[in-house]
């Protein structure tokens, strides 16, 4: 048993022995304490802005495997997302049948039936300008046909493709656009003077800011990943994710080969891809984590979140070669990532925070459970 510390001065006065007030950073992964660093979230000690680059790492980690194993568990996965749903007021049930009413409010276009008695009418071309088309309103303005636009008078106008169209729209747009810049050639620029722009422009603090949480929001985008267009078009876009085979190297391995190679990416884009892929998989179920399609969602997250929060980042041609893709394929699964999650990439300290200290935990402390029932 060690004796109590005293001091020479005071011996009288039994003093604790000085306790150490700060810790070193670790300086590998394997120096992180996950419970401890656990621990420490949920009692507040840490936050987003006192995590070094290896405690985000570690997060980033056990959140893709809790992932991984929930999604093994589809029970499992049901109760902890209508857990963490009810948190922000949502029940998953009342969700679904509010999905299915609007669908059913959805109501088909009309369909325009010919009735007739006998079989239709075939016109001679060579004779179409015999027929009398007097009692006929016309569509066309009357205006010289060498005025018309020639796409008005194509007898296949309505077969375009949809490319072509588009590429129609466009050209007539710049088209348009020079007319107008060539009309106010001459015209003065309309100025807006400085006084009116104070006068009609509040900076008064926005009573639902995008940057915090909110329940009417979230509830929108849980319904907008419900309809049956958005999850076809999510279906098709998790194929890029998807490997052939499980690569020969773990999680933590592929992250420390980033976090080697890769030095410039902050704590933040870690935590930032840490929630982006848990409100993906558990508060959308959107995505369902697997060993195949894991390494790649990596890739996207990172490398999105890089572009999004740094002013300067990795060559794309490099980043690939770190995370051993082609930059191709590395700009598909961008994009990818991207539709899948709406282009919403905005999130606040405050939602960062409450996700450490809330959700995280509260993902920690049921896979433990699981964990517990199945040796069990």
């Amino acid at each position: 048993m060690t004796a109590a510390y005293t001091n020479k001065y005071v011996s009288d006065i039994p003093l604790k022995r000085p306790q150490e007030t700060f810790t070193d950073d670790p300086g590998s992964l394997d120096e992180v304490c996950l419970k401890d660093l656990v621990f420490d979230l949920a009692n507040d000690v840490k936050d987003v802005n006192k995590l070094h680059s290896f405690h985000a790492v570690a997060i980033f980690q056990s959140l893709l495997e809790d992932l991984i194993h929930l999604g093994e568990n589809r029970d499992a996965f049901v109760r902890f997302r209508r857990q963490q749903l009810e948190l922000y007021s949502l029940d998953i049930d009342d969700l679904q049948a509010e999905a299915r009413q609007s669908k059913l409010d959805e109501s088909p276009p009309e369909s325009h039936e010919l009735s007739c008695d006998g079989p239709l009418p075939v016109v001679d071309q060579h004779n179409v300008q015999k027929i009398d088309t007097s009692g006929i309103p016309s569509v066309l303005p009357d205006t010289p046909e060498h005025n018309l636009d020639t796409a008005a008078t194509e007898p296949n106008r309505a077969l375009m493709s949809q490319e072509n169209a588009s590429v129609q729209s466009l050209v007539t747009q710049s088209t348009d656009t020079e007319n107008e810049n060539e009309n106010s050639v001459g015209k003065g620029l309309k100025l807006i003077l400085t006084e009116l722009l104070v006068q009609t422009t509040s900076l008064d603090m926005p009573l639902d800011p995008i940057t915090c949480h909110n329940i009417a929001r979230l509830q929108r985008e849980v319904l907008f990943h419900m309809q049956p267009k958005v999850q076809t078009q999510a279906e098709h876009l998790l194929r890029c994710f998807s490997l052939a085979k499980a690569p020969p190297i773990s999680i933590a391995q592929f992250l420390v080969r980033i976090k080697t190679y890769s030095p410039s990416i902050s704590v933040s884009v870690y935590i930032h891809s840490a929630y982006m892929i848990y409100k993906l998989c558990v508060l959308l179920d959107v995505v369902t984590l697997t060993p195949l399609n894991v390494y790649r969602f990596i890739l996207a997250l990172l490398r999105c979140l890089t572009k999004k929060l740094e002013d300067v980042h990795q060559k794309q041609k490099s980043f690939a070669t770190v995370g051993g893709v082609a930059p191709k394929d590395l700009g598909k699964i961008e994009v990818s990532f991207l539709y899948l999650l709406n282009f919403k990439l905005v999130v606040s300290e405050h939602i960062l925070d409450r996700f450490l200290t809330k959700d995280f935990v509260a993902l920690r402390a049921f896979c433990d459970g699981l964990d517990r029932n199945e040796v069990d």
